[in-house]
């Protein structure tokens, strides 16, 4: 199992105010009992150590290394990159990145050397808590079952229009990330301070190309001050970003940090958000953005490693009695309800992911759980059900897609909010595991998809 704790946006000031001092030596107190239970091997600082270029000083380095004390990790199992309060920023600078940006990022030698210069602080500070080379624009770590790739995404930033316009020094990005190009078989993390959608259009494309490439399994970052998820679905797989809060306390941070949890063997896990309650002085469980995250907790599915096993998964662990019985006493519990009538219209099941910018492990998911579809049709087509019985399954999922459709950038990601949002609901009144309850679920997804006037929107 590999665990890591993700901190950003720390903010650390020369004079702080009780509510952040506060906060703090409570985060070392929570991550005590933390470790106490599972071990911590990793610890990613994704940026804004000090705020607006402020001092490195030694009550901030102090309290990096009480939380490398307390998590007890090895000091080259600490990995920082720099965030845009981390770089000094000068007029000169300035000019410089306005003109990168006009060029659409044609980096010169000497310019990558002027940029280097804006972190030389955060360099020297960084060099006394971690053995890593932090101070590399983009470096790669080895280690055992999974490789770091940090990238310096502020680079390019200082400006007051950072948002948008980053730019990646795209030869000795891929220089770091062909790295990974025979690393198919490790777990590999990205971390870096902003989110991708902050780098131009076009860099963002370069960026997710060569992760998807590159086997990148999740990438790692902060900057927005609010713990979050994102999925991007541009290739041909997921490729999932889990976003840290904030690390002071103030009116427009949310403060968390985040345990990351990782199955070698499997290739799954979940990341487990905390945050800190003001008012009650005290950290619990929560504080991400997103309905997937509601409970403090979000699964880990790394989908590179199972577009060939699904299919697999699904016949050996499927009985296909125990399904039926799920559908009749889920039929059961829901025919009661206050049902509209259904538009039963099916269409091509495959035009329909097409439109909703479904990636192929969608249509592999399909066709391995419709084998399933018989025995939701045998039960739904009874003599002793009316119209509207038959329609109550139909209706459940229409009336989710109805209020999520509108919120989501694909298929993939309503697919996935649609079964989250029924298992929330009934989950309860089952006694099956989480893993098969929402299989069961998922099949029923599929099944009224491919039944019903659903899934025709073009995204």
């Amino acid at each position: 199992m590999l665990r890591w704790l993700h901190l950003s946006d720390i903010h650390f000031k020369d004079s702080e105010e009780y509510e952040t001092q506060r906060m703090r030596d409570l985060l070392i107190e929570e991550l005590k009992k933390i470790v106490e239970k599972k071990p911590i091997q990793m610890i990613f600082i994704t940026g804004d150590l000090v705020y607006q270029g402020g001092k490195y000083n030694q009550k901030l380095e102090d309290f990096i290394n009480e939380i490398i004390s307390v998590t007890k990790i090895s000091c080259d199992n600490l990995f920082i990159v720099p965030g845009n309060h981390d770089l000094t920023r000068t007029q000169s600078r300035t000019f410089m990145i306005k003109g990168l940006r006009e060029l659409k990022g044609s980096f010169e030698e000497d310019t990558i050397q002027s940029l280097q210069e804006g972190f030389r602080k955060y360099n020297d500070f960084t060099r006394k808590v971690s053995e890593n080379n932090c101070d590399a624009i983009y470096a790669l770590y080895n280690r055992e079952n999974v490789n770091i790739l940090s990238l310096n995404t502020s680079l390019t930033a200082g400006t007051d229009d950072d948002e948008g316009n980053l730019l990646i020094y795209k030869k000795a990005f891929y220089e770091a990330i062909r790295g990974l190009k025979d690393k198919e078989n490790f777990i590999n993390i990205v971390i870096g301070h902003h989110p991708i959608n902050c780098f131009t259009p076009n860099d963002q494309r370069v960026i997710y190309n060569n992760f998807n490439d590159y086997n990148v399994d999740l990438y790692l970052c902060g900057h927005m001050h609010k713990a979050g998820y994102e999925y991007d679905l541009s290739g041909e797989r997921i490729i999932q970003t889990y976003k840290c809060g904030g690390g002071m306390v103030d009116n427009y941070a949310t403060t968390t940090f985040a345990i990351g949890e990782l199955d070698i063997d499997g290739k799954c896990g979940k990341v487990i958000f905390y945050k800190w309650l003001q008012a009650e002085e005290c950290w619990t469980k929560g504080g991400s953005d997103g309905r997937r995250a509601v409970s403090g907790e979000i699964d880990i599915n790394l989908e590179r490693f199972k577009t060939c096993v699904d299919e697999t998964v699904v016949e050996e662990d499927l009985n296909e009695d125990e399904f039926r019985r799920f559908v009749m006493n889920f039929h059961e519990k829901i025919s009661s309800q206050n049902v509209k009538n259904a538009n039963i219209d099916p269409k091509d099941v495959f035009d329909k992911f097409k439109n909703m910018k479904c990636n192929k492990s969608i249509e592999k998911q399909y066709k391995s759980f419709s084998r399933y579809f018989q025995v939701i049709d045998e039960i739904m087509g009874s003599s002793l059900l009316s119209q509207i019985e038959r329609e109550s399954i139909p209706n459940i999922v229409i009336s989710e897609y109805n209020m999520i459709v509108g919120k989501m950038s694909n298929g993939n990601e309503i697919i996935e909010e649609i079964v989250q949002n029924i298992f929330n609901e009934y989950a309860s009144s089952f006694q099956y595991s989480n893993t098969t309850l929402k299989t069961y679920f998922k099949i029923l997804v599929y099944w009224s998809i491919y039944e019903c006037d659903i899934f025709n929107d073009e995204l």
